[in-house]
């Protein structure tokens, strides 16, 4: 089943993250071959108050994927970069199978 990683934040260092995070994060994914479904540092909130301005969904084939990229070392080795960039949250959720 597929599973999808969601982030979604408030960016506090635009530069840091676009610069130095992003491409070595794309560089990261390679192995694990996700679809990058969504990139927006412009989000449009329709309802409630979140305070973040940035929304990315990446699209795994499973979610120990998505676990096994956000855990290797490739990904650990800059995620401080992000973290210190951004205020919000990260998520992992199952595709929806009806039934």
């Amino acid at each position: 089943m597929s599973a999808y990683f969601i982030f979604t934040h408030k960016v506090l260092d635009s530069d840091t993250l676009n610069n130095n995070y992003l491409p070595k994060a794309v560089d990261s994914l390679q192995p694990y071959a996700p679809e990058i479904l969504v990139v927006d540092q412009d989000i449009e909130v329709i309802e409630g108050d979140t305070g973040n301005n940035r929304t990315v969904v990446l699209k795994f084939k499973s979610k120990e994927d998505a676990k096994a990229w956000y855990n290797s070392p490739e990904y650990q080795a800059i995620v401080k970069l992000r973290t210190d960039s951004v205020d919000g949250t990260a998520v992992i959720c199952d595709e929806f199978e009806p039934g």
